[in-house]
C-alpha cells in the first residue's frame, strides 16, 4: 500500500496537513513543508526531510513523466542533499531515498505507486492554487494528469 501525505510547515514550526491549511504560507517563493511517503508501512521520506515542498512536488511530477518514458528518474531535494529516485522494473518500481549515509529502498507495484503519486500531487497543487494563486502549478498538474 502506498500512502502519501503533504504537510506545510506552520510559523510555530509544526506540520499541518495541506488539506487543513486555510491561510497562505508566509513566503510564496519559499513554501516550507514535507511529503510523507510510506510504502507497505515503511516510511521513505517524512517530516524530518522537510524542504521547499512546492518545488519538491514539481520535481516529483517531472520524475513521474521521466520514469514512464525512460524507466528511471531521480532528483535532489530543493535545498538539501537528499536524492530521490524511481526505477521501473517490469510491473514494479523501486523507490529509493538516499538521506546522508542512509539509503531506503522499497519495491512496489508501479501502477499503485503512480496512481498514489498522481492523486497526492494533484491534491497538493489544487490546494496550493487556492492558497497561493500567484504561483502557477499548471505544468506540474499536466505532468501528473497524463
Amino acid at each position: 500500500m502506498v500512502e502519501i501525505e503533504t504537510f506545510l510547515k506552520s510559523p510555530a514550526g509544526g506540520f499541518v496537513p495541506v488539506q487543513s491549511c486555510r491561510t497562505p504560507p508566509p513566503d510564496p517563493d519559499y513554501i516550507e513543508g514535507a511529503i510523507r511517503l510510506s510504502i507497505d508501512g515503511s516510511e521513505i521520506i517524512g517530516t524530518e526531510e522537510w524542504d521547499y515542498v512546492d518545488q519538491l512536488w514539481c520535481y516529483i511530477a517531472e520524475m513521474v513523466t521521466k520514469m514512464q518514458s525512460l524507466g528511471y528518474a531521480e532528483t535532489y531535494f530543493p535545498d538539501q542533499p537528499i536524492k530521490l529516485s524511481f526505477r521501473a522494473a517490469g510491473s514494479r518500481v523501486l523507490v529509493i531515498a538516499k538521506i546522508g549515509e542512509e539509503t531506503k529502498t522499497v519495491n512496489t507495484s508501479s501502477a499503485d505507486f503512480l496512481d498514489a503519486v498522481k492523486a497526492a500531487g494533484l491534491i497538493f497543487f489544487r490546494k496550493m492554487s487556492e492558497l497561493v494563486p500567484v504561483n502557477s502549478y499548471a505544468e506540474a498538474q499536466r505532468e501528473l494528469s497524463v
